[in-house]
């Protein structure tokens, strides 16, 4: 059976992690959910993005307690503006010695430095973590469907093997909790967009039950990107979480109606020898 994300806790905060990876010890990473944070309003209780509405100190508290799990701050957090392209940003020594933390018309990171903690964004939209343990490398996408159509996961394959000499055979591939298949009903741009995208073939749309109308399937379209791009089926872990379905454990953008709420947050990063 293929290993799968769980929820855990630390620290009072729940969290979904990649078992396997926790046991290779070689990355530290985390996927959150709304509970266990500060906030009282409407996006109770950890949201962990700026555009929901939250109090910004709280967002900043939160996210505070959610990087202290792992030892880290939130001056070690890099992060991509998330515009729903292909702009991957590469964090060496030269950008963690500089100020910018937040980098423009950017939806995924690369980074072989110990330092940093690559972090992303979503509502509904699938994270998608990677590790090359052999290097070691890790990165983050921000999938929604524009990033998926235009191949945002094989992006960041090519540049972890151009710029990182990254085998392919080795990279590993985690995604996070995302809209479901059983939820995401699209219409006439999302379908034309797949019809257009390099990747047609690759993605997942099921006929939905309104005429003209279909369901986006984000994690197997992503996952069959990867498996086109070389990456082992054995190295892609996916899972069944639905963010639309469960508003217990996640925010959602299609369930609040399109209207602003609550982040989750995925963060990666190299551990430092023998440090968990």
């Amino acid at each position: 059976m293929q290993e799968k994300i769980r929820l855990t806790e630390r620290e009072k905060i729940p969290f979904f992690s990649l078992p396997l990876w926790e046991k290779m010890n070689i990355c530290g990473h985390g996927f959150s959910s709304r509970l266990g944070g500060t906030g009282v309003g409407k996006n109770f209780s950890f949201d962990l993005g700026f555009k929901g509405g939250e109090d910004p100190l709280k967002v900043v508290e939160n996210r505070e307690r959610f990087l202290a799990i792992w030892g880290k701050k939130t001056t070690d957090l890099f992060c991509g503006e998330q515009v729903h392209g292909t702009g991957v940003a590469i964090i060496g020594s030269e950008e963690i010695s500089a100020s910018k933390r937040v980098f423009p018309a950017t939806d995924a990171l690369i980074t072989a430095e110990r330092e940093a903690v690559l972090g992303a964004f979503s509502a509904d939209c699938l994270l998608v973590f990677f590790l090359e343990p052999s290097i070691p490398v890790v990165g983050i996408a921000h999938a929604g469907w524009r990033g998926t159509c235009k191949g945002i996961v094989a992006r960041v394959v090519h540049l972890m093997k151009e710029k990182f000499a990254a085998d392919c055979q080795k990279i590993q591939v985690s995604m996070g909790p995302s809209i479901g298949p059983c939820c995401y009903e699209v219409g006439d741009e999302v379908i034309e967009s797949c019809h257009l995208s390099p990747w047609k073939k690759e993605m997942v749309l099921n006929p939905g039950g309104t005429a003209g109308r279909y369901y986006f399937d984000l994690k197997a379209s992503n996952g069959n990107i990867l498996l086109k791009e070389g990456i082992k089926p054995k190295h892609i872990f996916t899972n069944d979480f639905c963010t639309k379905c469960d508003d217990n454990l996640f925010y959602s953008y299609r369930r609040a109606g399109g209207t602003a709420t609550g982040s989750h947050m995925g963060i990666i990063f190299l551990r430092n020898c023998g440090v968990r």
